[in-house]
């Protein structure tokens, strides 16, 4: 349930984090690209302090979040490597390569020795 909740934030937290980055107005982002003032037009006049101030919160739920998987997993006991069975594959046969053999008559429109 704990689990659940987290990672449901979790992701709300990261795709909210990438939008607010991609706005965001600076060297040549996707907001220049994309239609320009839309952050400004978006926020008003202020849009630069609202926007680093909006990254700001959400890198510091993404950050919390992260640190509260990794707990929750490791009470969980959920680890990919403990799932993954410890067997060793069987050993191949050996077997040796075809010997070519000579042919006993020669081909045929071959010259004879």
């Amino acid at each position: 349930m704990m689990y659940g909740l987290v990672m449901a934030i979790h992701i709300a937290a990261s795709l909210v984090l990438i939008g607010i980055i991609l706005v965001q107005g600076g060297r040549g982002g996707l907001s220049e690209a994309m239609g320009g003032g839309a952050a400004q037009s978006l926020f008003g006049g202020g849009a630069a302090t609202a926007l680093t101030r909006i990254t700001a919160v959400c890198a510091a739920v993404f950050g919390i979040t992260c640190l509260s998987l990794a707990y929750l997993s490791t009470i969980r006991g959920r680890s990919v490597i403990e799932q993954v069975p410890m067997t060793l594959p069987n050993a191949l046969p050996i077997t040796p390569p075809p010997v070519a053999q000579p042919p006993s008559e020669p081909a045929p429109g071959a010259p004879t020795p």
